[in-house]
């Protein structure tokens, strides 16, 4: 979540423990994705497998709704990790999961004649909701033929995954209990807190309710102890929060008997911002012939939501593949041996290079006004490359030329920026943000001397280039957190 809500991310950026520990976000990314990638080569040791590390190719998932800045921090952590940049990919986890759903339909088409076995012809759109624990994607994708997709609208999401209900019940708890003792039980008996966290994550999942439409949740040994301590009361002794909600808790041993409603109405704020949130998308023009919906990620799995979903999209086919916390692990599998499947993305930002050019009286902010040989220009342009929601091909290039300003400049610093803006003016507006920049060579002299300026949009970054008339090119990868 840090990820996904810190817009000015840093390389060196922080992550602060229950206990007050600081440590580097990358440096613990990395210690996880090594120790992963250690298991892995253990695992295949111990069951006899020689497979040589250059020939694995290391799949990284990335929510897709990240900015590029978190997307490049997770980059750096696999590098720090001891992974090679040429054996590291990263895949965007609704794309991940949009191809493992394909692939298991297409599947099933060929053995059964069922209308399921329609999906994914070409043309068809289709919505994907990544129901993860922080956060949920939303990513609208197109079947271009019988190879390859495509996105048609730029991803979107919100904080509205599954631990937002856990936190929900957790209050119920706190506000039932008593914020101390639970405070009390966090602090200072962090194994019966874990369990109580498991225990809630359970439930959360299966919350159908026993024969009398309750839902059990096991409280550990410690719980009972702090809550006696805390108020000289016993909890076994249902009548000491019976006056807040008689009728709706009861107690057996130490189980915590609660009425269905109660852990619905945790599901209820983020199940409405979910739906809100499809509607919004599915108005859009765009979306226009959308038939189905598909959900993946491990809050997919909870039976409130595999209920409810399709009762609020009644109009769609809402599909849930088997196993659908597994949908974006096995589906980035799948990408990492053909990411050719993927054809084009959606640019998050605009993007473009700051450039100078003739002031433009009564249009251009005087403040930008410089003068070279008495010619008054126009400073701190922003010259626009790619436009946000804009579509990409993987690998496709788009390009300027720059020309000097100055007749005997001998080098000219070109200096790339991204914007949230459609048309920002000024590469000093508020929505714009440095990236990268480099120098290229300027032989001779002349004020018509040109820089061809590249970017070129990758799977996974965006590098920038930029070529003078004696074909001497200079290429960087631009920073896309917060350095500059």
């Amino acid at each position: 979540m840090a990820l996904y809500e810190n817009e000015k991310l840093r390389s060196d950026h922080l992550f602060v423990d229950a206990e007050g520990h600081a440590m580097k976000t990358k440096d613990i990314f990395g210690h996880i994705i090594r120790y992963m990638k250690q298991r892995l080569l253990d695992d295949l040791k111990t069951r006899g497998n020689t497979v040589k590390e250059d020939n694995i190719l290391w799949v990284v998932t990335v929510p897709a709704i990240w900015n590029d800045g978190a997307k490049q921090f997770m980059r750096e952590a696999a590098l720090a990790a001891g992974i090679s940049e040429k054996r590291l990919r990263l895949a965007l986890e609704p794309e991940a999961a949009s191809i493992y759903t394909r692939e298991i339909l297409l599947e099933r088409s060929s053995t059964d004649d069922q209308e399921e076995s329609l999906v994914f012809k070409q043309g068809m759109k289709y919505i994907v909701i990544d129901l993860g624990g922080g956060t949920i994607d939303f990513t609208l994708k197109e079947v271009v033929d019988d190879n390859t997709i495509k996105d048609f609208h730029q991803a979107t999401g919100g904080p509205w995954g599954g631990r937002t209900v856990n936190r929900m019940i957790l209050d119920f708890l706190e506000d039932l209990l008593g914020k101390d003792v639970l405070e009390e039980l966090k602090t200072n008996h962090k194994s019966s807190w874990l369990e109580l966290e498991r225990e809630v994550e359970l439930k959360k999942k299966n919350a159908k309710g026993d024969k009398d439409g309750r839902i059990l949740i096991q409280m550990p040994g410690e719980l009972l102890d702090v809550f006696e301590k805390k108020t000289g009361k016993k909890l076994i002794n249902s009548t000491a929060f019976e006056s807040k909600y008689a009728g709706k808790i009861d107690i057996k041993g130490k189980k915590l008997r609660i009425d269905k409603c109660i852990v619905e109405s945790c599901f209820k704020k983020c199940l409405e911002d979910i739906i809100q949130h499809t509607k919004s998308i599915l108005e859009k023009p765009e979306a226009k012939g959308t038939q189905y919906i598909i959900l993946v990620g491990g809050f997919a799995e909870s039976e409130y939501m595999k209920t409810e979903m399709p009762k609020a999209f009644e109009d769609f086919k809402v599909f849930i593949p088997d196993e659908p916390w597994l949908a974006v692990m096995r589906g980035a599998v799948m990408f990492g041996q053909r990411p050719s499947v993927v054809e084009s993305r959606i640019a998050r930002y605009t993007y473009g290079i700051a450039t100078i050019r003739f002031f433009l009286k009564d249009f251009d902010n005087p403040k930008h006004r410089i003068y070279e040989d008495n010619v008054p220009y126009c400073r701190n342009v922003f010259d626009k490359l790619a436009e946000v929601g804009q579509s990409f091909r993987l690998g496709e290039t788009v390009t300027t030329e720059v020309f000097a300003h100055k007749e005997f400049m001998s080098k000219m610093k070109v200096k790339v920026f991204r914007s949230t803006e459609k048309d920002p003016r000024y590469v000093t507006d508020e929505s714009c943000t440095a990236i990268g920049e480099m120098l290229v060579a300027m032989p001779g002299y002349g004020k018509d001397r040109k820089v061809t300026v590249s970017l070129c949009f990758g799977e996974e970054e965006i590098t920038c280039s930029g070529i003078n008339e004696s074909n001497e090119s200079v290429h960087v990868k631009l920073n896309l957190l917060a350095d500059n």
